[in-house]
């Protein structure tokens, strides 16, 4: 009887940043990584925009109690807990370092031994996307594809876009996002990369 083949782990990988305009000392990236039903993760972030009135905007265009009040309630459901993935880096530095070094850190962290990834990254361009592709395969990532999404239409980035935001505040002394951060971190709903 021959040996039973392992059915391939598929992992989801969602990213966004925040701190890349000219003023900033810092910019955040945020990695969502999941190989569970994608389907239903979203839906439970569009129920939870739903229910704070959020909607479809991003970290910045939603005012303030309304972004609380949605982090909050993402804690409290506990959508995406131990999925979440973050990293700072001070400024000037090239955009795609973060990048590679967030996706191979977090991948590896999630990745069982027979895997794939497929990568969305919010707004990279098709020659930046093939770049990144080749990195990281070059870095022993199993990869199926890194392609360009939009927080309009992919909820995931969305999370990844309001947590970017979140730790960004958090790290420029905003008590509010301060408060959400460190509780994130405690119950290890998030997981910083060094």
């Amino acid at each position: 009887m021959g040996a039973k083949r392992k059915i391939m782990q598929k992992l989801y990988c969602y990213i966004d940043e925040s701190g890349q305009d000219v003023g900033s000392e810092f910019f955040v990236v945020v990695a969502v990584v999941s190989n569970k039903e994608q389907y239903s993760l979203r839906e439970q972030i569009i129920e939870i925009e739903s229910e704070t009135r959020v909607g479809k905007r991003k970290w910045h265009k939603v005012d303030s109690e309304k972004r609380k009040q949605f982090l909050q309630l993402v804690l409290k459901k506990k959508v995406g807990r131990g999925e979440v993935y973050f990293v700072r880096y001070q400024k000037p530095l090239p955009y795609f370092l973060p990048m590679l070094e967030i996706l191979e850190k977090s991948i590896r962290d999630k990745a069982e031994e027979n895997y794939k990834a497929i990568v969305y990254i919010d707004g990279i361009d098709k020659k930046k996307a093939f770049e990144l592709t080749n990195a990281l395969r070059l870095r022993g990532i199993k990869l199926e594809f890194v392609r360009s999404a939009r927080d309009e239409s992919e909820p995931l980035i969305r999370l990844a876009d309001r947590w970017a935001g979140c730790i960004r505040a958090a790290f420029l002394g905003k008590q509010n996002e301060k408060k959400i951060f460190e509780e994130a971190e405690e119950i290890e709903y998030l997981h910083r990369i060094i």
